[in-house]
């Protein structure tokens, strides 16, 4: 049986089209991890001009990469940050969707998405429950040493010093993640403006519509 399709306003005040229980969207990147990492990399893309979503983890290969670990501990400065990106995503509009989190990230190929009847649909899929997000870049913000391997493997990267350059090549940024220590509150924020000033660099962002299946 045919599923139903319906058209309704999506939580940023888009458009969003359902086939069935299914709501397809578009994105310039997902940022996966809804903590200050993820927070940072959401405000620089705005400030970039590329449009983004933030789920939770666990993220990509069927929940393969799962949050590493808590936050560190909250200092007076990341705490204040903390505020401070809390207050830009306030007003600015950001999709920070924290009870939604990311199940499974596959290349839209492999998933049978492309070629897609929307020119520049994203080449990667995210999906989240009953959700499936489509974005050329992705931003993973909190996931342990092992699983970026089992990442890289799955993709066909070798681990190593070269593995972030790969990882970049095909779309993934890592913020905050991929040290063997964490990075200081400023590296931190630094990475953040890194990734945002890449992926604008990469090109022209797609603008986030509804799918039409």
């Amino acid at each position: 049986m045919d599923a139903v399709r319906n058209a309704h306003t999506g939580p940023a005040g888009h458009e969003e089209t359902r086939h069935g229980t299914t709501a397809t969207e578009l994105t310039g990147a997902v940022v996966i991890g809804c903590g200050l990492s993820g927070l940072a990399v959401a405000t620089e893309l705005c400030r970039q001009g590329v449009d983004s979503i933030v789920v939770q983890g666990p993220a990509p290969a069927a929940a393969t990469i799962r949050e590493a670990a808590a936050e560190p501990e909250v200092f007076p400065e990341r705490a204040e940050l903390l505020r401070v990106l809390h207050a830009y995503a306030a007003s600015h509009g950001l999709d920070v969707r924290e009870d939604s989190a990311a199940q499974e990230m596959i290349p839209a190929a492999a998933a049978g998405l492309l070629p897609s009847p929307v020119a520049g649909s994203g080449k990667w899929a995210v999906r989240t429950g009953s959700d499936l997000l489509l974005a050329d870049f992705v931003v993973l913000t909190s996931c342990s040493r092992s699983d970026l391997r089992k990442l890289a493997r799955a993709l066909g990267v070798r681990a190593g010093p070269e593995a972030v350059a790969a990882l970049r090549g095909v779309g993934v940024y890592l913020v905050g993640v991929g040290g063997n220590l964490l990075p200081s509150l400023h590296g931190l924020m630094r990475q953040a403006k890194s990734a945002g000033e890449a992926i604008a660099d990469a090109g022209i962002p797609a603008p986030r519509y509804p799918i039409q299946t």
